[in-house]
């Protein structure tokens, strides 16, 4: 992607740490010759490759993962937001959007064999189950649901970050941003303002997402 130097980010943790905040990420890759995206619910392995290796499923009837023999881009985006001129001391000038975004390559690997499948859908309800519910509540229909899901490992060959929060603009306007939007009731716009006022505190790039 397109990424001026001003906000690239290159320290693998911090995008890790974005990869697994907003993981679920869409998956793009060439269908007969044309883009093709679906979007899923990723985990990251730190600990698997210079960058870490991706893992997801599919649905056993997305058509998707029978082509996937090529490099694949999976797009993880973070908190971001409308930019208004209003805020800025310098109002000459036209709007813009905060953001912070991942885009990871590398080249997929299927997997069909149950027991792998059961592990990543097992470890994937422990990230995000925390009403009660639990899987063996489930034994009855686990296999037949295994066989509709093929599973996907992504170990990562490139990865890319782009944190763009008005560092090309003067820290008076990046201060007229924080105050419109650090009492927003929208939780991405206080996320936001926070990675701003840490960058501008540290005068370094944003340690959050």
């Amino acid at each position: 992607m397109y990424i001026p130097n001003s906000f690239k980010e290159e320290n693998v943790d911090i995008l890790h740490e974005l990869m697994e905040r907003y993981n679920f990420a869409t998956l793009f890759s060439q269908h007969d010759g044309t883009p093709f995206a679906t979007h899923l619910p990723f985990m990251l392995d730190r600990t698997r490759g210079k960058y870490g290796t991706l893992i997801a499923h599919f649905a056993r009837a997305n058509p998707q993962w029978k082509q996937l023999a090529e490099t694949v881009l999976a797009v993880f985006q973070g908190a971001h937001t409308y930019v208004s001129p209003a805020w800025y001391e310098n109002q000459v000038t036209v709007p813009t959007w905060n953001y912070a975004v991942v885009h990871a390559y590398g080249k997929p690997t299927l997997i069909h064999d149950l027991a792998v499948l059961r592990g990543i859908v097992e470890r994937l309800v422990s990230q995000h189950e925390i009403y009660g519910w639990n899987i063996q509540n489930a034994e009855p229909i686990m296999e037949s649901q295994l066989q509709a899901i093929v599973g996907v490992e992504i170990p990562i060959e490139r990865l890319e970050g782009k944190y763009k929060f008005n560092q090309n603009r003067a820290v008076a306007d990046q201060l007229g941003v924080i105050r419109a939007l650090e009492n927003s009731s929208d939780p991405l716009q206080r996320e936001t303002t926070a990675i701003m006022r840490h960058n501008l505190s540290t005068e370094a790039k944003p340690r959050s997402v």
